[in-house]
């Protein structure tokens, strides 16, 4: 069974699946890291140069070949709940976490990497408002993030450890 991380661009995804991936010995998949290296660009590039229609056709297949997976942590990109088909592939073979983190801390960092986040600190209030519903919808747990990685993580294996997950 998988581990799958959901939560706005800057909650912790890919910081705190790393470091749950070495503490548990599963294997770290980034479905970002997945899409740059088959499309041989950045993020920031395939919104620009392409729109982001095609980066989402390209997520949902590196979302397919990450749910098929076993005994992984996959991180995943923000906008991944915009489409039922990436999150029903990821449930499948997966427990879905719901990193919740106030989007006044996502506003105070810098998001040059994140095109939906970049240059308009109102923008993570915004995409919150819009996403929460979903994030909440797909999610199994919902873990409130804590300042930094670690506490959140310290959050996401207590809830494991709880439902008998590790």
């Amino acid at each position: 069974m998988n581990i799958v991380l959901i939560g706005m661009p800057g909650s912790g995804k890919s910081t705190v699946g790393a470091i749950l991936a070495g503490r548990t010995g599963r294997r770290l998949i980034e479905t970002d890291a997945i899409i740059e290296e088959r499309e041989g660009e950045t993020i920031p590039a395939i919104f620009a140069g392409r729109g982001e229609g095609c980066f989402r056709e390209a997520e949902s297949a590196a979302v397919r070949d990450a749910a098929g997976e076993e005994y992984a942590v996959i991180a995943t990109g923000g906008g991944v709940i915009l489409r039922p088909e990436n999150m029903a592939a990821l449930a499948e073979t997966g427990v879905v976490f719901f990193l919740d983190r106030d989007p006044a801390d996502i506003a105070e960092e810098n998001h040059g990497g994140r095109p939906l986040l970049a240059g308009d600190k109102n923008r993570a209030f915004e995409l919150y408002t819009q996403r929460i519903k979903l994030y909440r919808e797909y999610a199994s747990y919902i873990i409130p993030a804590g300042k930094t990685p670690e506490e959140s993580l310290e959050r996401l294996m207590e809830t494991m450890e709880r439902e008998g997950l590790l």
